[in-house]
């Protein structure tokens, strides 16, 4: 079943934020105790934070193919594309108090999700977006004499 690209950004909009909270649900964990930074197995009391992670990392992921669509169709920059590439527990909390996801990343992409929400309604609507293109030469070439 299709959805219409307002639905599925609003979709969207909830597994940015369930990702988001995976990620700092996460990183609260990791930062109760002293930890070795990037060990490649993690200790037992982080799993059910990890799952979730992985588990809302794979919905985001699911998403994407269609984000850069809408991203493409609407002209705007794809800043959906590195997120589920974030890396957690590459340093020890007593080194890095910013979150393997920044504020500038986060900001950047809640941004694209509202612009692109209200692109999606205008073109629902049938507005037309004030940014249109001049004619081209060829085409003011051919009004003149047409």
């Amino acid at each position: 079943m299709l959805v219409s690209d307002q639905e599925f950004l609003d979709t969207l909009r909830g597994a940015v934020d369930r990702y988001f909270a995976a990620v700092d649900n996460w990183e609260a964990a990791y930062c109760r105790y002293y930890r070795m930074p990037g060990i490649a197995t993690p200790s037992s009391d982080l799993v059910e934070e990890r799952r979730e992670f992985e588990e809302r990392r794979r919905e985001l992921s699911a998403m994407l193919p269609r984000v850069r669509l809408l991203c493409f169709k609407y002209g705007k920059q794809d800043v959906f594309a590195g997120l589920p590439y974030a890396a957690l527990g590459q340093s020890a909390p007593q080194q890095r108090m910013d979150s393997a996801i920044g504020r500038g990343e986060r900001g950047a992409v809640m941004a694209c999700l509202i612009e692109l929400s209200v692109l999606c309604r205008e073109a629902d609507c049938g507005f037309t977006s004030g940014e249109e293109k001049p004619p081209s030469l060829i085409d003011r070439i051919i009004a003149f004499f047409g």
